[in-house]
């Protein structure tokens, strides 16, 4: 019962039209890799790794939608070409390139980052 673009189709109209939050799956089909393997880098800390915030609500997760644009770089906040794009993890630049890469170690636990 997916109401969600197919992951070729993710523009950053479609991303901010899911609201503030969104579910891992979701996030997964953002960046063509598979819900297992959304979670795994879900639980390792490999998404906060790269700038994508995620909430932990008991057993679920929430997904900060503007954290994904950041990511992309469709917020508004840098031109194109200026500065510094960080590539999302396991190589997901790509629709369709959703290998799932060994996950990276952590250099400190994501809870680490403390709240401003």
């Amino acid at each position: 019962m997916s109401s969600h673009p197919m992951p070729s189709q993710w523009t950053p109209e479609a991303i901010r039209a899911l609201g503030a939050t969104t579910d891992l799956p979701t996030l997964g089909s953002i960046f063509s890799v598979s819900r297992w393997k959304a979670y795994q880098m879900a639980r390792t800390g490999e998404w906060q790794q790269v700038g994508i915030r995620i909430v932990p609500i008991g057993s679920q997760y929430r997904v900060a939608v503007q954290s994904i644009l950041e990511v992309l770089r469709h917020d508004g906040a840098a031109s194109p070409g200026t500065g510094h794009q960080p590539s999302p993890p396991g190589q997901m630049q790509a629709p369709g390139n959703g290998a799932d890469d060994t996950i990276t170690e952590l250099s400190a636990p994501a809870a680490a980052r403390g709240r401003p």
